[in-house]
Order: structure tokens, then sequence, then C-alpha cells
């Protein structure tokens, strides 16, 4: 069976929540992206700056006081930085350190871009510490500040670093608690519309199953879906009302029709006392009968049609044993049966107990059986067995006669609808039409297939019916 979680992850409530979900997320990352770039921005900008004042400190200083007032000035900047995260180094022509904290010019340094006329920007690695990450990026300034002087300025980026770490654990961070919550907004309003719909979908199902006077319920919010039932329900009424004057109808001709075929049948009747065994006409009286009460039966069979099918009056269902209903029927129907050599067998041995209305449910296995006889060739053989299961109980009712093509199948329920080879054969195409008002009066399903040769119909009932 479906599981709840998997029918909600299928609705297209939460289909379109899951579009709205990653045009968040792609949000979220190019939010992140952005801030990513303008605060990098804003931190190499930060570092450049701090570069270009020491150099600017620097190159003042060697101009007023020399290479002495330097390299005390070197000294002096380098017990001052504690962090360790700014980097000088005077040499002379002879590639000798002076004064730093470098302790040789970097040989593998990239030139980035011109600074001015003589100095440049240059980046390289560098050594770490133990307590810091192994090789550390350098950005500096060097210039010459004389034939026998040269000045590297720089600073390193583990702050930046850090900063950029900080930010992308910080995405990460934020796009997975964005998809959390998102996707739990995402179950929220998927179920809040689910049970709305739920809603609609019992009182139609209702509404199916002859509920006719069953109406959508309303919230308190007048929202959409409030629109929706308020429409819905005058729909309702429109058709409730067009079919109670449908039926009404048709149950005012058949009750029309009835009285006076009822009146001619008792002066047939009574003419037909009065004639003798060797009149002529006596015989043809006697079809007239036979053809008004077959006309009667129509209009009872129309009636109690449209009584099903209003399913009024058929609530307070009993236990019924449905051995004993089956085993009733075929020794009522095996004398005519016998009269075409056909056989009857009667598989149901242990005692099968539904909830249902017991004379509805006789004639609804009567008809079954009825017409399992009449398509029955001669010699031929009709079985009766029953199936239970966890969740249903099947009434199956197998004959060899010419059963039913599979094109014709579902057309058969309809009323007055028979094939062409029942044309021959007595009835009025309501028998099937009968037995499927009956089935949706007790939420069972009927179910024609091919016996190969002959019909194989099968009256299943659902566990909420069973005992």
């Amino acid at each position: 069976m479906e599981s709840r979680a998997s029918r909600v992850i299928k609705t297209f409530t939460f289909r379109l929540a899951s579009v709205y979900i990653g045009l968040f997320s792609i949000s979220v990352v190019i939010l992140f992206a952005f801030i990513y770039t303008f605060a990098m921005r804003y931190v190499q900008s930060q570092v450049s700056d701090a570069v270009r004042m020491q150099y600017g400190y620097l190159t003042n200083e060697y101009h007023q006081n020399g290479s002495s007032g330097v390299e005390a000035r070197i000294n002096e900047l380098i017990s001052a930085n504690e962090d360790g995260t700014e980097i000088y180094l005077l040499i002379n022509n002879k590639n000798e350190k002076l004064a730093g904290n470098l302790n040789e010019w970097p040989a593998n340094a990239i030139q980035e871009s011109s600074f001015d006329k003589n100095s440049k920007w240059i980046n390289f690695h560098i050594e770490g510490t133990r307590h810091t990450q192994p090789d550390i990026q350098v950005k500096a300034i060097t210039i010459p500040l004389s034939k026998w002087r040269s000045l590297l300025v720089g600073k390193t980026l583990q702050h930046p670093e850090k900063i950029e770490q900080i930010i992308i654990q910080t995405f990460w961070a934020s796009l997975l608690v964005t998809l959390f919550m998102a996707f739990i907004g995402a179950l929220v309003i998927t179920r809040s519309v689910m049970n709305r719909i739920n809603i609609i979908n019992r009182s139609a199902y209702n509404i199916m199953h002859g509920e006719l006077s069953t109406r959508i319920p309303f919230t308190k919010g007048g929202d959409e879906f409030d629109d929706l039932s308020s429409n819905l329900n005058n729909m309702l009424d429109k058709i409730e009302s067009l079919l109670k004057s449908l039926g009404q109808f048709a149950n005012n001709i058949a009750h029309d029709l009835r009285s006076p075929l009822n009146r001619i049948i008792n002066r047939l009747d009574a003419g037909l006392r009065k004639i003798g065994e060797e009149n002529p006409a006596r015989n043809l009286l006697e079809k007239n009968i036979a053809d008004m009460h077959e006309l009667i039966g129509t209009f009872n069979s129309i009636l109690k049609i449209s009584e099903l099918e209003a399913n009024t009056g058929f609530r307070d269902f009993k236990p019924c044993n449905l051995k004993n209903i089956i085993e009733n029927m075929v020794e009522f129907y095996e004398p005519y049966a016998a009269e075409k050599d056909i056989v009857i067998v009667n598989n149901i041995t242990d005692n099968v107990t539904i909830n249902g209305e017991k004379n509805l449910l006789t004639q609804a296995f009567t008809n079954i059986l009825d017409n399992a006889i009449k398509f029955t060739s001669k010699g031929g053989k009709i079985e009766i067995y029953c199936e239970q299961k966890e969740e249903i109980t099947d009434v199956i009712i197998t004959d060899n006669g010419v059963g039913i093509p599979p094109d014709y199948m579902d057309k058969v329920f309809e009323k007055f609808f028979r094939l062409e080879q029942s044309r021959h054969t007595k009835g009025n195409g309501l028998g099937l039409s009968l037995v499927d008002a009956i089935a949706g009066i007790h939420n069972a399903e009927v179910i024609l297939s091919d016996n190969n040769p002959g019909l194989r119909v099968c009256l299943r009932f659902h566990n909420n019916n069973s005992y």
C-alpha cells in the first residue's frame, strides 16, 4: 500500500513547492556569490591599502634618515606586529639581508602589476608555523630605494583566507538550513492543500455512492477553496434537483403504465375464462397476457433500479450467510437448468457472512445465474464458488456458454442494452443493470471476464462489508 509520504510527494502542490525550493536555493547561491565577491574584493583592497601605507611610510623614512633609519623603523614595525601578518625585507646590492622578518628575497614571486614607475606588486608564498597553515600567501610591493638598497613591504593573506573560509562555511550552512526549512514549508503547504482537497474528494465519493444530499463543507477563511466549494455545492444542488425530477418522471411513467396494463391483464383473464380450449383465440390471448406480464416486469425492474440508484431505504444492513442464499437459489434453478441438460455445481461449502440486504443479494445472484442458464448451450456446466482474502470476498459464477465479447463487457450494464445474440432470447436488458445497482448499494463491484469459453462473473465485496 502506498505510504502517506509518497502520496504527498506525488502531489502537484508538492511538485510546485519543490520548484519554489529550487528557485529560492538558486537565489541563495546567487546572493552568497555576490556577498563573497564583494567581501573578498573589500578585504583585498584593505590589504593593499595597508601595504601602500607602510610602503609610503618606509620610503619617506629612507629619504629622511637613509638606510639606517629604514632598518630601525622596520625592526620597530616587526616588534609591534604581534600576529606576524606584516612582511618586511631590506637588502643591499649583494642580496644580503639588512633588516626584516623574511630571510631572503622571494625567488618565485609572481608580478601582478606595476605600482608606480619603479615599484611593482608581487605575489609569493612563505612557509607557515605549526600553528598556522603550512603555506601562506603574501601580497607585497618591491622598490629599489637606490643602487645599493631594495625594499619589500608586504602583508600575508591569512585573515582574508579565514574570512573566505567563514563565508564558504556560512554559505553551505545557510543553504542546508534553507533547503530544510523550504522542504518543511513545502510539506506543511502540501498537507494543508491536501486536507482541503480530501474534504472535496470524500464528499464526491459519498455523492457517487448515492448520498446525493452530501455537500462540501466550508471553512471560516473564505478563501478560494471556499469559493470552489460554494460553486460545486450550487452545481450539486442543480444536479440533485434534475435527477430527482428525472427519477420522479420515470417512476410516474412506470406507475401510470402499470395500472392500465394490470387492468388489461384482468380483462384478458376474464375473457380467457369464457373461451374454450379449442378456440383459436385462446392461444392469442395467452400470448398477449404473457407479453403484458413481461412489460409489467420491465416496469418493476425500472422502478427497482431507480430506487437502488437513489440509495434510499437500504441503510440498515444485516449479516447475510452467502452459503444459504446460494444453496436456496441453486435448488430453485436446478429444474430449469435440467431442461437444458445443464449442470449447476455449487462449490461453496463454508459459511461466508457479509453485511447486506438478503433479498437484494438474492436478486443479484438470481439474475446472474438466470443469464448463465439462458446463454449456456445444452449439456453445459455452471460453477459457483467463493474466494476470500484479507480485504475482499468474491462470489464467482462461471459458465461455458457463448460469453460476452470484450468490447461489450462495459456496455452490458447499460439499461436495455442487449447483445445481438440475445435478441431472440426473452429479456429486457435490465438484468445486469439491476445487479450493478445492487452491487453499488453494498459497496461492491461486478467484474466480468472471459472464461474461455463462456463468461466469468465476479461479485466482489470489500472487507468493510464482511464479518
